[in-house]
């Protein structure tokens, strides 16, 4: 029996050489390992293979197929009360989901993953979970939280005797992070010390991500010369490594640097390229990109026939996404309350991510499920209002976007202050929040509302002027309307509608006749 789980462990071992040589043969010594495992019911075999194809299969965005290897794992860590193994599985989820744009429930396995990890002082899973969770901050638009965790990533790794955690991949991240931030020089500092360091540790995608990041600071720096270059450079270590993600992006900013340069048929046939290869992955997002970047592209070159293509695959991909993610969040809201008991710094953590930064209010992340929550425990009774800020477009237009941003502040400060502190309060978009209040009816609700619209009514200064806040409102009652929370808001959104219809600074009750 022991000779026969050391075959095993051969197998995995060879699967992993193959992984870090890129061969493309990597699946085939785990799934040989999986099968031998089973024959001698040898559970560990069985969890590092899984995991191992859950690995491929992820890295050939097969995200879905890669959560059902995953949910296996899962089951055999637990069952082993495997700490080690269920903070690696529940890393590992954190990125599938991610791939698959279901936000919500990646950062809840990589809370739980970091829970585990500096509980148990497990470094290099903490490291790369703080990773993962910078890589979404960034995505989401937290850029300043994502520079503290990275740093602090990065002084973490120089002051351990041993390499816990890839610095190239931290030089990495923060190159990408300022660039988005539009700092630039900064920027090309850590992506030049990702090169280096790639190239040092023989770290192929390390360094072909690193390239990608230096094509992306020369386009912005209109330099498109050198930006082909380096966009060149990451497509063959992309195909070397059989990265399919890069596969796909490095072509679309090729596409974009070809059109800006009037060199129509080559962006055609590059975004062509990275369009068919996307549509066979299963990476949603990705496929959403590439579609409204054929479309831009068809645009320019007049190709009808393609565009409607690429228009319908953008419009079906998107339904999908929202529909995936909307199924994942309500059935996966009625277990994260049991599943987890997080440490205060990882529930600042979530708060960081759930809150928008300008207002305070709730993120259009946090909906529907605040209100199924806020429903389930405040009893079945409610109102849905949908806001819209009126004069936010005149500001922005007459005096700039920090003066827009003053409007939005005052705004949901009142906001806040006028609504009962149990209220769900959410920022949906630009100048559009929606609020929850718990069981209030009609009479309620017009009352609090009548209270706001006065509140808002005093002047105030914005930029440079004395000025009220005037806001359209429509109102929709749970249950009375609906008891689906997405349709109530679309209720509450025809009803503010037909307020801002009838002249500004009032608001509707929803009336389906």
């Amino acid at each position: 029996m022991k000779d026969q789980r050391s075959i095993v462990d051969e197998l995995l071992d060879e699967c992993d050489r193959h992984t870090n040589q890129y061969t493309g043969k990597e699946m085939s010594f785990a799934i040989d390992a999986l099968e031998l495992s089973r024959v001698l019911q040898y559970d560990i075999g069985m969890y590092e293979s899984h995991f191992r194809i859950a690995r491929s299969l992820m890295a050939n965005c097969n995200n879905e197929e890669s959560i059902k290897h995953l949910d296996i794992c899962y089951s055999i860590a637990n069952k082993h009360k495997d700490k080690v193994r269920i903070a690696r599985t529940a890393n590992s989820f954190g990125i599938a989901y991610y791939n698959l744009g279901v936000i919500s429930k990646s950062l809840d396995y990589l809370l739980e993953a970091l829970e585990i990890s500096k509980s148990k002082d497990y470094p290099d899973i903490e490291c790369r979970v703080y990773n993962n969770i910078c890589s979404i901050l960034t995505e989401l638009g937290d850029h300043e939280t994502a520079m503290e965790y990275l740093f602090s990533l990065l002084s973490k790794c120089e002051n351990s005797d041993s390499e816990i955690f890839p610095k190239c991949i931290i030089y990495r991240n923060l190159g990408h992070t300022l660039h988005l931030m539009n700092r630039v020089d900064e920027a090309e500092t850590f992506a030049n010390k990702a090169m280096q360091e790639s190239i040092m540790n023989k770290n192929v995608q390390m360094l072909c991500e690193s390239y990608y990041i230096m094509g992306e600071i020369r386009a912005s720096q209109k330099n498109l010369s050198e930006a082909k270059e380096y966009y060149l450079r990451a497509l063959a270590l992309a195909n070397e490594t059989n990265n399919s993600y890069y596969l796909v992006q490095i072509r679309m900013k090729l596409s974009k640097l070809y059109c800006e340069n009037n060199s129509y048929d080559a962006a055609f046939q590059t975004i062509l390229s990275a369009y068919n290869f996307a549509m066979k992955l299963d990476y949603p997002v990705l496929k959403r990109n590439v579609s409204l970047s054929m479309a831009d592209i068809c645009q320019i070159t007049n190709n009808k026939e393609m565009l409607i293509e690429a228009l319908t695959a953008y419009k079906d991909t998107t339904r999908v996404l929202e529909e995936e993610t909307l199924r994942r969040q309500q059935v996966f809201t009625k277990t994260q309350l049991i599943l987890f008991n997080l440490k205060k710094d990882n529930e600042r953590l979530r708060n960081e991510i759930e809150r928008d930064p300008l207002t305070g209010c709730l993120s259009s992340r946090t909906f529907p499920d605040r209100i199924s929550q806020t429903i389930s425990t405040c009893g079945d009774k409610g109102s849905l209002i949908f806001l819209d800020v009126d004069n936010l477009k005149t500001i922005n237009d007459s005096y700039g976007h920090d003066a827009g941003d003053e409007l939005l502040k005052t705004f949901s400060n009142d906001l806040i202050n006028v609504f009962p502190q149990e209220a769900v309060k959410i920022r949906i978009s630009g100048d559009e929040f929606i609020v929850f209040v718990p069981k209030a009816g009609k009479k309620e609700t017009v009352k609090i509302l009548d209270k706001l619209i006065d509140t808002l009514a005093k002047p105030r200064m914005i930029g440079p002027a004395m000025m009220p806040v005037l806001v359209s409102a429509g109102i929709a009652l749970y249950p009375d309307h609906s008891t689906d929370i997405v349709s109530l808001k679309k209720m509450a959104d025809a009803a503010m509608y037909s307020a801002k219809q009838a002249g500004r600074g009032g608001y509707r009750v929803y009336n389906a006749f």
